[in-house]
This record gives structure tokens, C-alpha cells and sequence, in this order.
């Protein structure tokens, strides 16, 4: 005899058992998307974060032939620094772009980082940027935290692009030979300070900064002519 009782529990339990059997395989289904799906992200994010990485690699290698592509000499750099290191650890700058001038001649290359600096001394090329070609060659270099200045409050040392070329056209008229002759007189007296100071370093037969003295002699010029201006009666 077959007992219903019994037909009736293995009825319910596979009934219950099929029923449950779409929700496990569901749940594994979704769950392998979900892994899959992170792990395409992970491939393609690892795939950009390479080709940025390498197109950076190969912006600053471009960088460090710029020099090279046109011919210019320059002392060797090291990646990414560029002349800094080198720059950093020298006690007499001057004396350093002065041997630097000799071995590789009156124009040549250097680079602040990535960026790339033409170091010149020749008179003729100078004359032709500063002067003949001022249209195009008005920008300059300035401090990084002079760049933070905007608006009227950008004076002649931090000013830069069309700025500095609207400045530079402005006070270009002051300095006019009729006018820089008067001064004549008052610049030969600086010119004389100097010369004595200069013959006295030269007994002690000691190295010295030329740059410095300029600098001396350009601060004394100007605030003779100041105060002369001011107080003259």
C-alpha cells in the first residue's frame, strides 16, 4: 500500500526544491556579471593610466631634444631636472656660464626642468631680439609668484606678454639720447666709483662676481638721479 501521506511531503519538497533553484543560479549569474564588469574597468583604467604615464615619458624626451633638432649645443641634462641640479650646486653661476661659453660658443642651450633657456653673448644676436624683432620676442620670464598678480596691480618687473610691450613703449622715451646725455656727467661719476673699486679688487688678485658690480653700479645711477631730481633746487 502506498501511504499518501508520504506522496504528498515529496511532492511539497521538490515542488519547494524547483522553485528555489532560479533564484540560486540568478544570484551566481549576477554576481559573475558584476565580477566581470570590475574587471573590464580595472583593464581599461590600468590601459589609460599607462598611455598618459607614457605619453608624458615621451612629451619630456621631445622636450629634451629641443635643442638638438636645431643645431644647438648644450651640456648634458639629466631627466626630468633638466640643468637644475647643476645650477643648484654651483657656488659661482657666472663662472660656470662663462666655461660653459667657451666650450660650446656664444649661443647655447640650457633647461629649467622642462622648459628650454637660450643662454647668449653675442652682441649682434641680442641687439636683433631686444631691438629689431622687440614685435615678437616682447615676452620674458618672470617669477612664479609674481605670475599671481592680475589687473592694474601688475607693475613693470612682474609684467609680462603685451603687458610688459605696452610698458616697454611707454617708458622707451625717457631714455632717448638727448635725454640720457644730460645724465651724462652723473653716470661718469658712478663709472668712476666703479673703475676705483675695480682696480682695488684687482691687487688681491681674487675672483669676483661681475654681475654684482653691475648691479651696484645700475642701483647707484638710479638713485642719484632720484634724489638729485627731488632735491635739486
Amino acid at each position: 500500500m502506498i501511504n499518501k501521506n508520504f506522496i504528498t511531503k515529496s511532492h511539497v519538497y521538490r515542488t519547494k526544491k524547483t522553485k528555489r533553484t532560479p533564484c540560486v543560479l540568478g544570484c551566481v549569474i549576477i554576481t559573475i556579471n558584476s565580477q566581470s564588469t570590475t574587471m573590464i574597468l580595472t583593464i581599461v583604467l590600468l590601459t589609460i593610466t599607462v598611455c598618459l604615464i607614457f605619453a608624458y615619458v615621451w612629451t619630456l624626451k621631445s622636450r629634451y631634444h629641443y635643442f638638438k633638432r636645431r643645431g644647438l649645443p648644450g651640456p648634458p641634462s639629466v631627466f626630468f631636472f633638466g640643468h637644475y641640479l647643476t645650477l643648484w650646486s654651483l657656488s659661482d653661476l657666472s663662472e660656470q656660464l662663462r666655461r660653459w661659453t667657451q666650450q660650446y660658443g656664444s649661443i647655447y642651450g640650457l633647461l629649467e626642468g622642462t622648459r628650454p633657456m637660450y643662454v647668449v653673448s653675442d652682441v649682434n644676436f641680442l641687439y636683433e631680439v631686444f631691438d629689431k624683432q622687440f614685435s615678437s620676442f616682447h615676452s620674458r620670464s618672470i617669477p612664479f609668484l609674481m605670475k599671481t598678480v592680475r589687473g592694474h596691480q601688475v607693475h613693470m618687473f612682474g609684467a609680462s606678454g603685451s603687458t610688459w610691450r605696452r610698458q616697454r613703449h611707454v617708458i622707451n622715451p625717457t631714455f632717448t639720447t638727448a635725454k640720457l646725455r644730460l645724465m651724462s656727467s652723473l653716470v661718469n661719476h658712478c663709472m668712476k666709483s666703479l673703475m676705483d673699486k675695480l682696480k682695488n679688487m684687482e691687487k688681491t688678485r681674487e675672483q669676483f662676481n661681475i654681475y654684482e658690480m653691475y648691479r651696484r653700479l645700475a642701483m647707484d645711477v638710479i638713485c642719484k638721479y632720484f634724489f638729485l631730481e627731488i632735491f635739486a633746487p
